[in-house]
């Protein structure tokens, strides 16, 4: 089971995170709407500066609380580097490099709108166009780093947010808000071609089982670097451990013959550092959410990919909460046929979030294979 403090490290940075990504929603559709100039005589004055310098604010302060989150999380261990040097990150390294693009940008507009009486109203609103670049880059950074994207509320989340703003920022492009402006069509029509490309990129990468391995240039599941080393230095498993396991659950399924496959991808932190994989294959029974397990199979690894131990379940209880145990078989070079007797209890959140602990011995196995 994850300690209390890495509970709240890994909550609150999913928290701050979408909390702040909502208030840039709103900072950047308020900002449109003040361009359009969308009032209304029932409220004068609902939509004006000061509520957009408000929100503004709310979004940097949640953007704080992400990042420190983020950085000070035990699992994936990031230095500070990591958080603030883009492309250095051994955590997907490329999407968060523009989350943390977008941070200094978020911080030069706001810089830009302190010194604005120094800098004229002119070279102020083009700093302040760059706005749009940035929610575009933390965009594409929540929908390829985020844990949350392939739940239905976290692509929900999305895709209202983009129409909030997508829609306002086409009809200031397509139609000026007073005679003195120009209309944009070809931006518009960039615009829409990049939320077109933008939606295949999503639906093809990172809403795919998977995408975990590809962000991550397969260097495993996000584990510190110095786990990895750590790792690659000795690879084998003790004969007897115990850890804790933190992970996603992804399903396919049910099919036209009601067959499901679930898979569980784990990393191994507070004991040897590594990866669980456990890939359950079943019976959807007809309309319920019962399914009945046919088969098993158990994987054991290091963090960089080796394969050490392979097996099946020998025995599985339980439904959100899982207590699962595991005959396995060693197949690496350091690891031999050894056996390993693995018992695991593992919780699963609605949005598919495993959490949990493994323990391993060498006694003999008990129960049958599934």
């Amino acid at each position: 089971m994850m300690s209390v403090w890495q509970t709240v490290t890994w909550d609150v940075a999913r928290a701050g995170g979408f909390t702040a990504f909502g208030l840039l929603t709103l900072s950047v559709a308020i900002g449109l709407a003040l361009t359009l100039h969308w009032q209304s005589s029932r409220w004068p004055r609902l939509i004006n500066s000061e509520l957009h310098n408000f929100v503004t604010l709310l979004a940097l302060i949640f953007t704080g609380v992400h990042v420190l989150a983020v950085w000070i999380d035990p699992f994936t261990n990031f230095g500070w580097n990591e958080v603030f040097i883009p492309f250095v990150s051994h955590y997907r390294p490329l999407w968060m490099a523009f989350g943390i693009v977008a941070l200094y940008l978020g911080i030069a507009i706001g810089i830009s709108t302190w010194l604005r009486p120094h800098i004229g109203y002119k070279w102020w609103r083009r700093l302040h166009v760059l706005t749009l670049l940035l929610y575009g880059l933390v965009v594409v950074h929540g929908i390829a780093t985020g844990s949350d994207t392939r739940t239905w509320w976290g692509a929900a989340i999305y895709v209202l947010s983009i129409l909030l703003v997508g829609i306002p920022l086409l009809i200031r492009l397509y139609k000026p808000a007073h005679p003195q402006s120009r209309a944009h069509p070809v931006f518009a029509t960039a615009v829409v071609g990049a939320v077109l490309v933008g939606t295949v990129w999503a639906l093809l990468g990172p809403f795919q089982p998977g995408w975990n391995t590809v962000a991550n240039n397969s260097n495993g599941s996000g584990g510190s670097s110095s786990a990895l080393a750590a790792t690659s230095k000795q690879p084998a498993f003790p004969s007897s451990f115990t850890g804790d396991l933190q992970g996603q659950l992804t399903q396919s399924g049910p099919d036209g013959n009601g067959n499901v496959t679930m898979q569980l991808d784990m990393n191994i932190s507070n004991g040897p550092q590594g990866n669980l994989q456990i890939v359950l294959q079943g019976q959807s029974a007809g309309d319920s959410e019962n399914i009945t397990i046919t088969s098993s199979h158990v994987t054991l690894g290091t963090s960089t990919g080796e394969q050490l131990y392979t097996g099946s379940l020998t025995n599985i209880s339980g439904q959100s909460r899982w207590h699962m145990t595991a005959s396995l078989t060693g197949t690496g070079s350091n690891s031999g046929s050894q056996q390993l007797q693995v018992r695991m209890d593992v919780q699963v959140d609605q949005s598919g979030q495993a959490t949990g602990t493994i323990t391993a011995g060498s006694a003999n196995p008990i129960g049958r294979s599934v």
